[in-house]
């Protein structure tokens, strides 16, 4: 379908500038239509990153489920301009796509895309009642509103298989375009001062309990036992960072750790590293490990559902450990430094099977999706 008869809305709730976010930017910018808007509840950051053709609209609320009557009166009128375009919204995440659906759904004149980024596991895990409660309810309206949209997105194909049984409707695999370069190419940090000598664990991420970084210190507590000399860089901002900041405190790990907290691109810590470490606990896709393989740093990863096991092909392409067992992971780390060819030549070996995670394969995917609904 020709790009000029397709109007183009992303709802974006709240963008953080995490690897969602910049998945959602290399897709708009890419894309070769004259008419998209993205919708956000509070002016964000990357707004500058956008192409200059992209409209930015931020609805007056501030909570995504008090958005859905905006969001409707806007896209309304949006729409009632465009008579003789195909009128498109893509939502992402689960809360956002539930409020995109309710506020939607009678709308006929809009196709709606909803992009889920995180398996479903994300919602068993909780931090008090209050949050267990909210996940059981989003669960609820999961399975009540995605099946109401016109295409279900999932981000990995494990993702795509276990929400299509738990909706009973189709999904489809469309992964994101981690393999590009990275939106930002200017970087605050110049420079990393570190001892030639020493090797490099990398972790890039938000400090957040699903990141779990927690299991990467406990790891390094013990490889320190076996091996001194090492640095783990963690690079991220997030809720616990104080809880990470206190564990390096408490175990004498200051000397083995580094945290950088505002970078916003890591290109130059992945040509620092010798190995690259993802500890979540669960995750839809894992942009950070196809940017690791890209820069050849070799990778250890959890096996959390439901991206980390596919991009490193069930271990052709990188090692990997049960989520949150920190020995397991401290004995690989340390037979890595003693035996560090064997995961460098996986790493080296996953050129083309990276490939499927490139900008021009996602944008061809999602411009069939468009064609069909």
């Amino acid at each position: 379908m020709k790009s000029k008869k397709i109007k183009l809305f992303i709802f974006q709730p709240y963008p953080k500038f995490g690897g969602a976010d910049r998945s959602i930017i290399k897709l708009i910018n890419g894309l070769k239509f004259n008419d998209i808007t993205l919708i956000s509840l509070s002016k964000c950051k990357y707004s500058r990153y956008l192409n200059k053709k992209i409209h930015y609209k931020v609805l007056n609320s501030n909570r995504t489920i008090f958005s859905i009557f905006e969001l409707n009166r806007f896209i309304k009128k949006e729409v009632a301009k465009n008579k003789l375009k195909k009128n498109i919204i893509i939502s992402n995440q689960n809360f956002a796509n539930v409020a995109t659906i309710i506020s939607l759904n009678k709308l006929r004149r809009i196709k709606k895309i909803l992009i889920e980024r995180n398996h479903l596991d994300e919602l068993k895990y909780y931090n008090n009642i209050k949050d267990y409660i909210k996940k059981k309810i989003i669960l609820f309206l999961i399975r009540i509103y995605y099946s109401k949209s016109d295409a279900v997105v999932g981000i990995s194909k494990k993702l795509s298989i276990d929400l299509k049984n738990y909706i009973n409707s189709k999904v489809i695999t469309i992964y994101n375009p981690s393999l590009e370069e990275n939106i930002i190419r200017n970087n605050k940090v110049k420079k990393i001062d570190i001892k030639k000598s020493k090797k490099i664990i990398l972790n890039v991420g938000f400090f957040e309990k699903q990141k779990d970084q927690m299991t990467i210190l406990k790891s390094i507590n013990l490889l320190k036992n076996y091996y001194k000399n090492f640095l783990l860089i963690l690079v991220g901002r997030g809720s616990e960072y104080d809880s990470l900041k206190n564990y390096i405190s408490n175990n004498n790990l200051k000397k083995y750790t580094k945290i950088y907290e505002k970078v916003e691109n890591p290109k130059i810590f992945y040509k620092k590293a010798d190995l690259f470490v993802l500890s979540s606990i669960y995750e839809g896709l894992g942009n950070v490990l196809v940017e690791a393989l890209k820069n050849r740093c070799p990778i250890i990863t959890s096996s959390c559902n439901s991206g980390p096991m596919e991009i490193i092909d069930n271990g052709k392409y990188g090692d990997y450990f049960l989520p949150r067992d920190y020995k397991s992971l401290s004995k690989k780390i340390l037979n890595n430094f003693k035996n560090p060819k064997r995961l460098k030549r996986k790493s080296k070996d996953s050129y083309n099977h990276i490939n499927k995670f490139s900008l021009k394969k996602n944008i061809s995917e999602f411009n069939k999706l468009f064609a069909k609904i």
